[in-house]
């Protein structure tokens, strides 16, 4: 397969991910509108899978996009998608360090800070 085709696949790979992505968006509407009705908890759950089917999805399509431009021999050694989205996860967690506990402080009525 030539550069060119390879780059439209991985072009076609990514409409078919943005497609599905509006998708997930719609999803997590209604999932939301339908989440703070208890009537409708069946109906929310059933949105809520569906949502998690379609981030499946994008994420299938964008690792295919991304191997896709890899094989296209358009630039040098490409670490693979998921080691990459690992290492920044990483790295932002390092930078954070521990996660700083909330203080509160509650106070009585008519008690002056």
């Amino acid at each position: 397969m030539t550069e060119k085709e390879t780059l439209q696949r991985a072009a076609d790979e990514t409409r078919k991910a943005a497609r599905a992505a509006r998708e997930l968006a719609g999803l997590l509407d209604d999932y939301a509108k339908y989440l703070t009705q208890p009537s409708w908890r069946q109906r929310a759950d059933d949105l809520h899978l569906s949502a998690m089917s379609k981030l499946r999805v994008v994420n299938d399509g964008l690792a295919a996009c991304h191997k896709l431009v890899a094989e296209s021999g358009d630039g040098g050694p490409v670490q693979p998608f998921e080691q990459t989205v690992k290492q920044k996860i990483t790295a932002q967690q390092e930078v954070a360090g521990e996660p700083k506990k909330p203080t509160v402080r509650f106070m009585r009525k008519g008690e002056k800070k």
